[in-house]
């Protein structure tokens, strides 16, 4: 990453770019294993990785909820959390 700043201004994982950077410099540990929240955080505002998974649980919920409620005859509608149409 270089200064953060880009045409749009500041790029939204930055700050976290800066925190893990500055606890790396400042680790004596050589692998760094201190600094592996400080690098999860930055990985995961960069792919959105347990954000993705969280979302895919849920709609695996309801997906199952949905299934239910038509084996029983009640009404249950799913969810959209991707802006696509539920079922």
């Amino acid at each position: 990453m270089a200064s953060g700043i880009g045409f749009k201004g500041t790029n939204r994982c930055f700050p976290f770019w800066e925190d893990y950077q500055q606890c790396y410099f400042s680790s004596n540990d050589k692998t760094h294993s201190d600094c592996s929240p400080a690098r999860e955080d930055y990985l995961e505002c960069l792919h959105h990785f347990k954000e993705i998974a969280r979302v895919r649980a849920i709609q695996a919920v309801e997906r199952q909820n949905y299934a239910k409620s038509k084996a029983n005859g009640t009404d249950h509608k799913i969810i959209s959390l991707t802006g696509e149409k539920g079922s």
